[in-house]
């Protein structure tokens, strides 16, 4: 007992071992499957002995057959030639008998009489027809068992002649071929299961080259790949597969960590952009409260500046989580009537700013979008140009489509921005301003990350170009919406409704 006690804490992981490991096995009794070479070179050894077995068989019939025809043809000859000699029935001797055949005559008076019955004379009771050769047995008092084959034939004289012939040499024969056959096999097998090993492991040696592949990816080796072979073999289709699976998986975590460490980056960006003005909100409140100011109006003013910034900020932090998360009411969108719409709305804010429409469209540009969520993106845009880009600035929206898509320029004519800034301006908190610009007044950072995450849920792309001192266009590219139209009907009524359009956007 106390021995048992002491290997159990010597050893507390034997608990947890794999159930699958090869030890566990071995101590539940199972056997350990075997590998897939293994089970392939037992395949082709199977295979190839039902092949030796088969043509074995086959060629130990044929030749029995012809033996034993062969036999049929002299037992006929023999029947109608000298067993009916009437100096063999009367010869007390076997002398002119061949010495592997045996005659028997049945009297009528009942006599039987053998001639060369060789120890073990034929059965000859169970012969049923006359002129039929058949194989038959030694009688059953006969010191030693050999087969027969034998054919009767009735005499003129009412008896019953019986010509037999021993198949010991047949016999013999067919045992000889039998056991040089097998010797044959048991070589051929040998040879064959030495054959196929090797053919087995050369064959599936890429497979070997794969498996360590994968361990060396398992291991965090993300680089590695497997070497490619020609794709028209089975493990070349393979090697194709995996490397394009990897890649993928590849792109995949790389993609996963790029998201991480912006995420990480919106957390850091969005507790600092909090920090600032709580901490600009207990700077004021403490130095009221010291007595630093008696101007109550000017702490309370403060105070509210900066409350007002962090209500924006947290109404853009909801904004961007419900643009990233929200789901989109579909519809047919005509564009050019958005975009007019869009325009209407930012002349209400800017009164005093110049915007825009141009239609460069041959048809009515129809997308399949959210009206609401595209009108906040154009909308978004167009604010963002008339706020960065100037005092001065204008705005021109222009609609654009080919066979495929539709485009959306919205260009101003301000200050621009360089190249450094056009790389960044749609991520997070990302703002050209330094933090001082920020604190009076600034964006939140948030909007152009907000409008580029609204126009990708419309399967759609936004870039911008922006020369220095010249003015920046961003460019809304949307998947085109085919419109209902007939071939040739629609074309003109789509031209029809779209000319309209030009008339109201010339009379606005």
């Amino acid at each position: 007992m106390t021995v048992e006690v002491t290997n159990e804490v010597q050893n507390p992981s034997s608990g947890n071992e794999d159930k699958g490991s090869k030890a566990s096995r071995i101590r539940r009794g199972e056997r350990p499957p075997l590998p897939m070479r293994t089970w392939l070179v037992v395949l082709v050894v199977l295979i190839s002995g039902a092949g030796l077995i088969g043509s074995s068989l086959a060629v130990h019939t044929i030749l029995r057959e012809v033996l034993y025809q062969r036999v049929d043809d002299d037992l006929t000859a023999g029947i109608d030639s000298w067993a009916r000699g009437n100096q063999l029935q009367r010869a007390s001797s076997v002398s002119g008998l061949p010495s592997d055949y045996c005659q028997i005559t049945l009297s009528p008076h009942g006599s039987i009489r053998i001639v060369n019955d060789q120890g073990s004379p034929p059965d000859y009771t169970q012969i049923s027809e006359y002129g039929v050769p058949i194989t038959i047995n030694s009688m059953e008092h006969s010191l030693e068992d050999r087969e027969w084959r034998a054919i009767a034939a009735p005499s003129p004289d009412g008896s019953i002649t019986i010509v037999a012939k021993s198949l010991d040499q047949e016999d013999n024969l067919l045992r000889s071929l039998m056991a040089i056959q097998t010797i044959i096999a048991v070589i051929v097998l040998l040879l064959m299961g030495i054959a196929a090993h090797y053919l087995v492991r050369r064959a599936l040696r890429p497979l070997r080259e794969v498996e360590s592949t994968a361990l060396a990816i398992a291991d965090g080796d993300l680089d590695r790949r497997v070497p490619e072979w020609p794709r028209e073999t089975e493990v070349g289709e393979l090697s194709y597969a995996l490397n394009k699976m990897l890649g993928r998986l590849t792109d995949s975590v790389e993609e996963s960590k790029s998201k991480e460490e912006q995420m990480r980056r919106f957390v850091g960006d969005a507790s600092h952009e909090l920090r600032t003005p709580l901490t600009s909100l207990r700077g004021f409140t403490e130095l009221y409260r010291q007595g630093a100011t008696d101007d109550v109006d000017f702490v309370l003013g403060k105070i509210d500046d900066e409350s007002k910034r962090m209500k924006f900020l947290v109404e853009d932090l909801l904004a961007l989580t419900r643009a990233e998360g929200s789901r989109l009411n579909l519809k047919s969108v005509d564009m050019l009537e958005l975009t007019l719409a869009v325009a209407s709305s930012a002349r209400a804010a800017f009164p005093e700013r110049t915007i825009s429409v141009e239609n460069s469209t041959a048809a009515v540009p129809l997308i399949q979008g959210d009206p609401d969520r595209m009108h906040q993106i154009l909308l978004n845009l167009v604010v963002n140009g008339l706020k960065h880009g100037g005092s001065d600035a204008e705005v021109r929206m222009t609609l654009r489509q080919d066979n495929d898509n539709v485009y959306i320029d919205v260009a101003d004519n301000g200050i621009g921005m360089n190249e450094e800034v056009s790389k960044h301006i749609f991520e997070r908190f990302y703002r050209a301003d330094t933090s001082r610009t920020r604190g009076n007044g600034g964006g939140s950072g948030l909007g152009l990350a907000i409008t580029k995450s609204l126009v990708e849920q419309h399967n759609g792309t936004i870039s911008v170009a922006s020369v220095e001192g010249e003015g920046s266009t961003f460019t809304v590219t949307l998947p085109r919406l085919r419109d209902s139209f007939g071939e040739g009907q629609g074309d003109d009524a789509a031209d029809e409704k779209t000319d309209n359009k030009k008339e109201k956007k010339s009379k606005s």
